[in-house]
């Protein structure tokens, strides 16, 4: 089964993916071969795959920002050895959680963006005035994300 996940700075391909498990407004499913085609919203932002590498099962999970996502049979190509169940998300932004990841890495980088927005916030500020401009809605959306994956991580390290 094929993986595709897609963001404007990020883009994975998975052509070894056994099952994806993603969380829907009715509930969880779990996407395996000759999966039903579907399309919808990623509901809690949380998106696990497991793959099969050198008879090894792995499980990758990421956290997304407000991704969809679309099950299909047909395939993006639609020759005979191509055929089979695909799946695609987009999402705004991704972080890939692996044993690797810090808590400490990812709530320094939550500081930095606080930090930062605080630092434009002070720019704008006129007469008590508060302006918004797009790098500090940009940087408030970020900062949600990362609030989010310091969350995860933190309940996953536990």
């Amino acid at each position: 089964m094929l993986f595709l996940l897609a963001t404007p700075e990020y883009n994975n391909v998975q052509s070894n993916t056994t099952k994806v498990k993603v969380h829907l407004r009715s509930g969880v499913a779990e996407i395996l071969e000759q999966h039903q085609d579907l399309m919808g919203k990623v509901e809690n932002n949380i998106i696990e795959i497991e793959t099969n590498s050198e008879n090894k099962i792995e499980k990758i999970l990421y956290i997304l920002q407000d991704a969809v996502f679309v099950v299909s049979n047909q395939g993006l190509d639609t020759t005979i050895e191509n055929q089979g169940t695909g799946v695609y998300v987009y999402a705004k932004r991704v972080k890939e959680i692996n044993s690797s990841i810090s808590v400490d890495a990812v709530s320094k980088e939550f500081e930095q963006k606080t930090n930062e927005l605080e630092a434009e916030r002070a720019k704008v500020t006129d007469g008590g005035d508060k302006v918004l401009t797009s790098k500090i809605i940009l940087l408030e959306d970020e900062i949600e994300f990362l609030k989010k994956v310091v969350l995860v991580v933190k309940e996953l390290k536990s």
